[in-house]
């Protein structure tokens, strides 16, 4: 009798993951769908990261020096002409966390704006996997790369 409990307790532990990881993509998909709206041409100008980028950006945050959360320690400024980057939120809810932007550095600062209602700190990184570009809550554009 005790294996039932226990294969029951165990059922039920998978159903509340996996209820937890469905809620989590609906979170997700919500802030796609509003971020999606309030973004003048959104489709024309941007896409969301796929699986394989997210790894690498992922990747790419972890090598960064926070103070705090949301708060880069930028060691040394390295201005570089941007192109492709990627967009991260560095405050908000975790489903923000989760969300990363594909599209050209001029219109993601063009639309500025839109993204700080989402996140005060935002996180512009290239293509090239090393250079980046921070935007604290005050607004300053913060150029670097990791070593």
């Amino acid at each position: 009798a005790a294996s039932d409990v226990y294969k029951r307790q165990e059922l039920l532990a998978q159903k509340k993951a996996q209820l937890k990881k469905r809620q989590k993509r609906a979170e997700i998909q919500q802030y796609k769908d509003r971020l999606t709206k309030s973004i003048e041409h959104f489709s024309q100008k941007y896409r969301y990261a796929d699986e394989a980028e997210v790894l690498k950006i992922e990747t790419f945050i972890s090598k960064l020096n926070f103070e705090q959360p949301g708060q880069l320690a930028i060691q040394e400024v390295c201005p570089y002409p941007h192109e492709n980057v990627y967009l991260c939120f560095l405050m908000g809810t975790e489903a923000l966390f989760q969300i990363f932007i594909f599209g050209k550095y001029d219109d993601i600062l063009r639309d500025y704006d839109e993204w700080e209602v989402f996140s005060p700190c935002l996180l512009l990184v290239d293509e090239d996997f090393i250079h980046y570009t921070y935007i604290n809550d005050d607004g300053k554009v913060m150029e670097s790369q990791v070593s």
